[in-house]
């Protein structure tokens, strides 16, 4: 099937190049030094134009999104703002306590609390964690503003996983020199999955670490009973979100998503850096879209790919990113046709973006960026200009 067309050129990279070991690094003392850290961290953005109008819903047509994938704002924007503590002990265990606000939120929220513990046996780990965390199955899901190179969620991760996947769950890992095996399990409070009866979340990854470069392939599977766009909900609040209305469409059924990723990052001279990231996603949808009186049968498969690539001198740093989806839905009913304009699944429309950014190095925990954005996620395209500051910093910390 398409997706796993999609899919299957990574995973034959992936495994050609796990064969050589020659680079390969151990995770094995990775938490075992004792050591309590307090951090903080704040990305802004001034853009002279947003991705939508500020009173309007976004939704790239032919997705049904939810989640946090809010749109990126005309004006100053607080991309996200966080504290975070982190402690471990010599005893193997560890946790994590993290505030934070995101995307103009008017409210502060827990986004991560989590506990865990690793047993180290011989040239092994094991490690189990628990608690409200990001899913581990590629670096993109746990990145916000302020650790990429520009400001803006890639389109994949917006579409496909309402911009990150954080829930309440647990995650085991089983670590052995380079690789690193992952099976995580979730309550569901996180899109595309709903909590409760029929509902819930799991994913598995495995990934390979080298000094220079790691890949890794996962796959998750997220059951939904009920689900709608909470994004413009009473319970949300994100800048002018409060003035809008989602469509009363429901889903019912299940989304597989097939992944995988690579970063790499070499050292071309003693003030030259070259890197490079990218994820593919090829996603597999199966249910129901219903109102309060029709249904329709949705079959949906679509795919999507991220790339960028930067070259860092000292401290100046450019890159250049390219991102594109492939969507494809079909309805079955005798209500399709009024849910599908309804729900806006139905395009010919493949969306697309390509930023440039620049990215200096102020001073120790200060970044400036600016960026030019071509925007083409809309049947509309968009080009806008960004200037932005990260600031990040260890306030206090026992190492």
């Amino acid at each position: 099937m398409k997706p796993i067309t999609f899919i299957s050129p990574f995973v034959i990279t992936l495994t050609a190049l796990s064969s050589s070991a020659a680079l390969a690094h151990s995770n094995k003392d990775q938490f075992q030094t004792p050591s309590t850290k307090v951090t903080a961290a704040i990305s802004a953005t001034w853009r002279d134009q947003g991705v939508a109008e500020s009173d309007t819903l976004w939704q790239i047509p032919g997705l049904l999104m939810g989640g946090e994938a809010y749109p990126v704002t005309e004006s100053t924007s607080l991309d996200d703002a966080s504290i975070s503590v982190h402690h471990r002990t010599n005893q193997g265990s560890h946790g994590m306590i993290q505030i934070a606000s995101h995307d103009n939120g008017n409210e502060a929220e827990i986004h991560h609390a989590f506990a865990g513990h690793t047993l180290t046996q011989d040239n092994s780990q094991w490690r189990i964690e628990a608690g409200r965390m990001a899913a581990a199955m590629t670096p993109l899901n746990g990145e916000h503003s302020h650790h990429r190179l520009a400001s803006e969620a890639p389109l994949i991760m917006d579409g496909f996983l309402g911009r990150q996947l954080n829930d309440e769950g647990i995650r085991l890992q089983w670590l052995a020199q380079s690789w690193v095996l992952g099976l995580e399990s979730w309550r569901g409070s996180a899109f595309p999955a709903t909590s409760g009866e029929d509902g819930g979340s799991y994913d598995i990854y495995l990934q390979y670490r080298a000094e220079h470069w790691q890949a890794g392939v996962w796959w998750l599977e997220a059951d939904a009973n009920n689900r709608s766009d909470s994004r413009y909900s009473s319970g949300h609040s994100h800048g002018d979100s409060a003035d809008i209305v989602a469509p009363e469409i429901w889903f019912d059924g299940q989304t597989q998503i097939a992944g995988a990723f690579f970063r790499s990052q070499w050292q071309l001279t003693n003030h030259l850096q070259w890197r490079t990231q990218g994820d593919m996603m090829a996603v597999q949808v199966e249910g129901n879209l219903r109102d309060s009186s029709r249904q329709a049968a949705l079959s949906s498969e679509y795919n999507g790919g991220y790339l960028q690539t930067s070259l860092r001198w000292q401290t100046h740093e450019v890159g250049i990113g390219w991102e594109r989806l492939s969507l494809d839905n079909e309805l079955v009913g005798a209500a399709a046709g009024v849910l599908a304009t309804t729900a806006g699944v139905y395009t010919d429309h493949s969306p697309s973006r390509t930023t440039l950014v620049y990215s200096w190095q102020a001073a120790p925990g200060l970044r400036l960026r600016a960026e030019w954005v071509q925007d083409n996620s809309l049947a509309d395209s968009v080009n806008r200009f960004g200037l932005g500051l990260v600031w990040q910093q260890a306030l206090w910390s026992n190492e």
